[in-house]
Parts: structure tokens; sequence; C-alpha cells
């Protein structure tokens, strides 16, 4: 399927009539109310045991309408650690917990039963098993081969798990063949090398997940749903599409699955799990639709950035599946299928796709967050709708229209205050008016793009190209006050690994930053480039593929042990890293800008003192920006109620900006 098509034919959908999306659907017995599914996905919120936090995330999602929710990879036996610890009973209570709030919406709840073979240890650090001693790419552990009393373990702690679910009140169950966990590893030539009964041919290595269907189907008896999740591998000499259809094809004739859902790629290609921005709307289903087509009898679920209803719509008239996953369009508005019912699709918040919130806050904090929503995990208290009106309505004002000025506006109006927001640019969008100037960001318009249509719809009053200095602040005689314009970037050599060493000639016309490079169009680029990256984040990675773009040699010099560090954590590092390595690139790690000169560049090992000259007719310094707390500090002793917010306060990416705003009038 092609993608430039599809994503033309999603884009031409805007006023489709959605009549497939709210039809009903049967599973087995089943019957789910709308074709929207969220897939399983983890969240960090429920290490061991369902907890409330975890519970009031799907509660969230539950109200907003959603037809079906898979639950994150539940582990099914000590052999393997991940998140919500299925074999004990203990997780049969959380269950009920959890079903007293989700039952009442109308939403069906599955749960995920997993074992990640070698890429997770067990217990205790205990070695991992697998179908043969292949080192695991995630860890590097070498696994123990399983034996026939391993195997038989295995098989016997699935369904135990599945009737714990069943006990639990949930509604239906998934076993995980898919991205490279343990059935998906003795499936996999790559991974599999066994000589025994589940070894060699296609036929031999499914009977392992063959073996777990049936003794599930045998522990939850006929009426409770039972399917597998699949996907193809985009390794060379793994498993592929007409593989895995196969395998379907065995599995449904055999009536073990009453539904498959079919995603892509396994811990070779991460990004193809989990696409970045960078990837077309249904960018999985040139792989997952032939998959898909192998099924006959059962419902057939696909995922793959679908953004909107209309999109979910676009699929199942094509007939390509018959429900459709919304995973991170769902953290980002849990209330999409709702609103969308209601006629309120230009109100739903939109996922960006940049995987920063919800990716990168496993990462960093070890729990799921959101850069457009900073509700998540913490719906209990944040939910928007437990926002109260203000006991009294204020007036509030805001300088500042970046993603905190205008999130802070959006809430307080919400809360009843009265909202001035001024802007000194013609335009509303702050920093994000800079960033989508870069290959591939535009998407993140999005963001400023819907909060400026709320601000407005909510009868914000709204100033552009005014400069509001201290007396135009005083004199608006507000009770509470955001300053939030923002940041400079910093051109001035300093590197935080050694800040007593800046790079010597920074003020030079040929050192510029990146926001300099993606607004001036009179900047003279030349033939060689060095990118210097004192951060890690995509700020760099922007500026190096809009060089690359212009036919530009880049060499990149960072103080990091590898390339935009923070990028990795939110699978964008490897899918910018082959865009750029079309072009001319040279990545130096742990390195050091010594000094800028005309036409070239000395750099050194970070831990060594022998320099190097690197051509580079421009440099590009990527480095932490300053804030301007300038209106704040004149005004933060002789005002009541002022704040500062975003970047003012110290500059950070658009989700801790919208965090803080939110939060700010949330309890103002």
């Amino acid at each position: 399927m092609d993608h430039a098509r599809l994503e033309d034919a999603f884009w031409g959908t805007a006023f489709m009539a959605l009549t497939r999306v709210f039809e009903p659907i049967r599973i087995r017995n089943l019957t789910v109310s709308n074709r929207v599914v969220r897939t399983a996905h983890d969240t960090g919120l429920n290490r061991g045991s369902i907890g409330d936090a975890f519970i009031n995330y799907q509660a969230e999602r539950a109200k907003g309408g959603v037809g079906l929710s898979i639950l994150e990879a539940g582990a099914v036996h000590s052999s393997t650690t991940l998140g919500l610890r299925l074999d004990t009973d203990d997780v049969i209570d959380g269950y009920r917990r959890l079903m007293e709030k989700c039952r009442p919406h109308g939403m069906r709840v599955f749960q995920q039963l997993w074992h990640g073979g070698h890429q997770y240890y067990g217990m205790g650090g205990a070695a991992p098993w697998s179908a043969s001693d292949v080192p695991s790419l995630n860890n590097g552990a070498i696994p123990v081969p399983m034996t026939q009393s391993m195997i038989d373990e295995i098989i016997a702690a699935f369904a135990a798990a599945a009737l714990r679910c069943q006990k639990g009140g949930l509604d239906g169950v998934e076993l995980h063949g898919a991205h490279g966990y343990l059935f998906h590893q003795f499936l996999s030539p790559l991974t599999n090398r066994r000589t025994d009964k589940y070894g060699g041919s296609l036929e031999n290595r499914m009977r392992l997940l063959q073996e777990a269907l049936r003794a599930v189907r045998k522990a939850v008896g006929d009426n409770f749903p039972v399917g597998v999740r699949m996907s193809a591998s985009t390794a060379t000499g793994s498993l592929k599409e007409d593989e895995i259809a196969q395998v379907v094809r065995t599995l449904e004739s055999e009536g073990l699955i009453d539904f498959l859902d079919v995603s892509y790629g396994d811990y070779y290609s991460m990004d193809a799990v989990i696409g970045g921005m960078h990837r077309p709307t249904g960018y999985e289903l040139e792989s997952s639709g032939r998959i898909t087509a192998a099924a006959k009898k059962v419902p057939r679920i696909v995922t793959g950035r679908f953004r909107t209803l209309d999109d979910v719509e676009q699929v199942l008239r094509e007939g390509t599946a018959d429900m459709v996953s919304m995973v991170r369009a769902h953290i980002a508005d849990p209330a999409i299928v709702k609103k969308t019912r209601e006629g309120r699709a230009d109100q739903v918040r939109p996922c960006l796709g940049c995987s920063q919130g919800c990716l990168g806050g496993m990462a960093r904090t070890g729990q799921i967050g959101c850069t457009v929503n900073p509700a998540i995990g913490f719906e209990g208290t944040l939910s928007e709708d437990l926002l109260k009106p203000a006991d009294t309505s204020k007036k509030v004002l805001i300088v500042g229209g970046g993603p905190a000025g205008m999130e802070a506006a959006r809430i307080a109006r919400l809360r009843g205050h009265k909202v001035l927001l001024m802007e000194a640019s013609a335009n509303l969008g702050g920093a994000v008016n800079v960033a989508k100037r870069a290959p591939h960001l535009y998407g993140l318009a999005d963001a400023t793009e819907w909060l400026e249509r709320e601000i407005y719809r909510l009868g914000v009053e709204v100033r552009l190209g005014t400069y509001a200095d201290a007396d135009t602040v005083r004199a608006e005689q507000a009770v509470s006050s955001y300053r939030r314009t923002a940041s400079m970037p910093r051109v001035d050599g300093f590197q935080m690994a050694a800040p007593g060493e800046p790079a010597r000639g920074a003020d030079q016309k040929h050192v510029i930053s990146s926001t300099e490079l993606l607004t001036n169009a009179n900047v003279k680029l030349g033939a060689t480039a060095l990118v210097l990256d004192d951060i890690g984040h995509y700020e760099a990675v922007a500026a190096a593929e809009f060089l690359i773009e212009k036919g530009v040699a880049v060499t990149w010099v960072t103080r990091f042990a590898a390339f935009a560090p923070q990028v990795e954590t939110f699978n964008r590092a490897i899918p910018a890293l082959e865009r750029l390595h079309r072009g001319q690139l040279d990545v130096l790690i742990r390195h050091h800008l010594v000094e800028i000169q005309p036409g070239h560049c000395s750099v050194r090992p970070l831990q060594g003192a022998k320099t190097r000259n690197i051509p580079a007719d421009v440099v590009v310094l990527v480095q932490p920006a300053e804030p301007l707390r300038d209106l704040y500090d004149e005004l933060r002793d002789s005002t009541k109620g002022l704040s500062i917010i975003g970047d003012a306060a110290t500059p950070r990416d658009v989700q801790f900006a919208i965090a803080e705003g939110h939060m700010a009038s949330r309890f103002l």
C-alpha cells in the first residue's frame, strides 16, 4: 500500500460521515460498542500490582468512549520482569476495582499476557529464558534455552494468568506473539535454532504458541475471548509477513483465536513499532494488511499512528481491518471518541506523534507522560472533568503567547477568569514557530494551533504585536499575572563538560544559533558545517538535518557518549540518523570544540589534548538557552500574584512549558 496515497486519502476525509466507526462488533460472544481500540502499551503506573493511578488512567479513557482497551503487558511467570505481575492471585482484586470504574462507561477490557523471553531478565536478575541461546539485542543477555519442563511451566503460567483475568472480571485476553518477545523468538529463525519439535519448520516454530493458546482456552472456557498479537520483523532473515500470515491461518482454522491484533516491527526497529512524527498516518498497513488478509473469520485490529476517527473510518471502509487502535491519540485526549461523536472533533487535543512524553517519560521518570496533556498519570486529581469554577472571577494577565502562556490562558478561562494575553510578535506559538520550520517537525504546530483555537473559542482576549513592559502590566491592574516570554539562544561557546574552556572565536559572523539557521534566509551556508550539540535533545538534530537537506556536509560534535541521547529515549534518533546519513555526516562523540576560525574549527577528545581541524564554513552552536526574566525581576517585589512560567523560568521542551502553564492556572 502506497504511503503517500494513504496519507492523501486520510487527509481528504476531513468531513467524511462516520458510519463504520460507531458500529458495534462481536468478538466471540462479546459485543464491543464501537471499532476504536487502545492496544496494550506500557504506562509505568502499575509496577507489580494494579494501583489507583493505573485505574484512573484507564477509567478516564472509558469515560471518553473508547470501545475496547487492552491492558499493558502483564508478566505471566517469574522468569520475566516488566510492569504488572500476573503470576499471583493478588492481581484479581485490582482487576475488580478497575472494572468497577470502567464497566459503567461501556468500555470492554482485555489483558495482554506476556513473556519477554531473552529481552528481559527474570526476577532477581535471573538468567532469561528463550528458544535458543541467541543473545538479546535489548540487554546483551545470553538466555537459557528452554527445556521441555520449562516450556510446560510457561504454558501452564499463561493458562493460570488468563484464569486470573477471568476471575477479576475482565472481558478477554490477548497473548503477545509480536515485537520480539518469547513467542516471537520461537517463531523467528533468527532466534530459534532448536532441532527438536519446537524448531526448524514453521510448523514446529509455531508449536509453543499453539500449545499456549490451547491451554488458555481450556482454562477459561468457550465464552471468554482469546486473541493474539502478531508482527513481522524488519530484520533480514527474521519473521516476515508471509510466515505470520501462515501462522494466522493455522490458528484460525483450529479455532484458537477469537481476534487478531497486528502490529509491526520488533527490537531490531523499535521505530517501526511506535512510529515518530515523521511516519505517515497508517504507516504500518503495508505490512499488517498482508497479515490481516489471512484472517477470514475473526475481527482484525491494526495500528499505525491513527490520530482521528476519520482515519479509522477510512481503514474500516477499505476493509484492511475491523477495528483500529488509537493509543497515543487517547493519551493526548482521552475523550476523542466522545468529542467526535458529539460533533466536537475540532476540540480534540491532537497527538503530535513526537513520543517525547509517552516514551520519553518512561525513560525520564519511569512513568508515562504526554507533551500536550499534563494530566497523564494524574487523572485522579488533574482530569479536566475535575476543573471547578473559581470562587471569584479574577482578571488574569499573561505576557507571552507560547505554549505555556496559551495553556495558562485556556485553563484560567475554563475556570471562569477574565483573561488577557499579550504577545509581542504578530503570531502566537512562541518557540514552536521556529522549531516547526525544521524538516519533519511541522507537526509540532498542531499543539499550538489547537491551543490558539481553544483560547479564541473560550473568549480569551488576545493582543498581538503588543510589547508589555512593567508599566503596561501595572496599568492592567490584573490580580494575577504570568510572565512567559521565552528565552534567547546562547552562542558564546560555553560547553557544560568543560565550563572553563569556552570555544574561542564564537563571536564571528559565521557562528550562529539554530534559531538563526532556521529563520534567516540570508545565512551563507557554504559547503561544510559544524554542529555543536551541548544539549542532547532534538534541536541539534533539526539543525543538522536542515543543513544536510541543503547539501551541506555536517560534522557533529558533542560532549555526550552517543548521538542525541535524549532523542534516543523516544525512538527518533535512529530514524534521524538514517536520514542524515543520506548526506555527508561525521559524528564525534565525547568531543570538545576548542576554537572557531574562518573556514575551520579545532576540536579535541574530552579526555584528550590532541586537537584536529574540521572544515566548517558555518558553525551552529546548540547550547542551553538563556531565560528572559527582566520583566519578572522588575515586577516581582511590587506586583501581587505574579508568577513566572515556561522558558522565562527556565528553558525546557514543550511538554514542561504546557504542564507549567496548566498548573499555574489550575490552582490560581
